[in-house]
């Protein structure tokens, strides 16, 4: 989950990637954004996903994709986003604002 700091949930994320295939075909982060808590339910937020590749000299390289595959069988999110609908818009900043905080803090990546 992402925070707020002293505040509510504004996202969730989760990773998925074969160990040592990060260059091809890279790995999926999915990510749930809106309101979280008591009172919420799926309505209440969307669904982004990004392609992440590590790039040969180690560099990481993300790509926001359509997302509904990705959410298929998730009930997170009763929307999802293309990436038309993210990229060229104000919500590409927040959206990778949310991922640069995810690889900063979760050592889990790097």
């Amino acid at each position: 989950m992402v925070h707020h700091r002293d505040g509510p949930s504004v996202a969730a994320y989760w990773m998925h990637w074969i160990v040592g295939h990060l260059s091809e075909p890279g790995a999926n982060l999915d990510l749930v954004l809106g309101a979280w808590g008591e009172g919420t339910d799926a309505h209440d937020r969307f669904g982004i996903a990004l392609v992440h590749r590590q790039l040969e000299d180690g560099t990481p390289s993300l790509m926001v994709i359509d997302a509904g595959d990705r959410f298929r069988n998730i009930d997170l999110a009763a929307t999802t986003l293309a990436r038309s609908d993210v990229i060229g818009t104000p919500l590409a900043d927040h959206v990778f604002s949310l991922v640069d905080t995810i690889y900063l803090q979760d050592d889990r990546f790097f």
